[in-house]
């Protein structure tokens, strides 16, 4: 908070203003990803911008034919990822896996030891599968501290690791398909849908070329400045 206060003190008082429970994993109310965005949903704005000027018909076709893209594709690479974990998630526990090298490891009691690194000292309870670092719990996966122990111990690291992380539950989040929707002669429309009158619109659409990009509000604005000041404090 140091570092903020001094890059902008507005973006510090906004900050704790809101709550460090909304912006700071530690504080959370709730085990949190080490990533919260929107880009899923902008991802699709930016896909169907062209897919709007089209009748409601052809917009929701191509919906179920993007959808039903996208599922093949993330259900393909979960089936033939043969790591322990996704691709992002194997990359962390690389890094941690190097990070433990020079690490030294005393055994206390039962599943408790106590890993020095570089002059500190961490708490480590491989059984419950907590760090004093507080690391191990909030990711899932094992820090390095925990990698520490379970390369003295000889232990297989995919037992500490979370299945939500595994290629084998990536694949089951893809197992609804998209069924292919079939001829327009095929259809078997209920009979009170064929009687069903549509009515137009009660109000016209305003002269002018509509907006395809919305008007972000006041307080999007100044978040977005605020992650962009923490993300030059994080770089540097």
């Amino acid at each position: 908070m140091g570092k903020v206060q001094k890059a902008g003190m507005r973006v510090a008082e906004n900050l704790e203003s809101v709550g460090r429970d909304k912006w700071a994993r530690v504080y959370a109310s709730c085990n949190r990803g080490c990533t919260m965005t929107s880009n899923i949903a902008e991802c699709i704005n930016r896909y169907l911008l062209a897919a709007r000027e089209l009748p409601i018909y052809d917009f929701l076709e191509e919906v179920r034919r993007m959808i039903g893209r996208w599922n093949y594709n993330n259900r393909r690479n979960g089936t033939y990822t043969f790591t322990t974990l996704g691709k992002k998630f194997q990359e962390m526990l690389s890094i941690n896996e190097y990070l433990c090298l020079r690490m030294t490891v005393e055994p206390s009691i039962g599943f408790v030891y106590t890993v020095h690194d570089g002059g500190r000292r961490f708490i480590l309870n491989l059984n419950n599968k907590t760090c004093s670092c507080r690391m191990f719990q909030l990711d899932k996966i094992p820090c390095s501290h925990a990698w520490a122990v379970i390369k003295k111990k000889n232990l297989v690291v995919d037992d500490y690791c979370s299945d939500l992380f595994k290629p084998e539950i990536v694949v089951k989040t893809y197992d609804v398909a998209m069924d292919p929707l079939p001829n327009e002669r095929e259809w078997k429309i209920p009979k009170y849908i064929l009687e069903d009158v549509v009515l137009p619109p009660r109000y016209k659409r305003p002269p002018g070329r509509p907006k395809k990009r919305r008007d972000k509000p006041l307080s999007e604005l100044l978040l977005w400045e605020e992650k962009t000041c923490l993300q030059y404090l994080w770089t540097t």
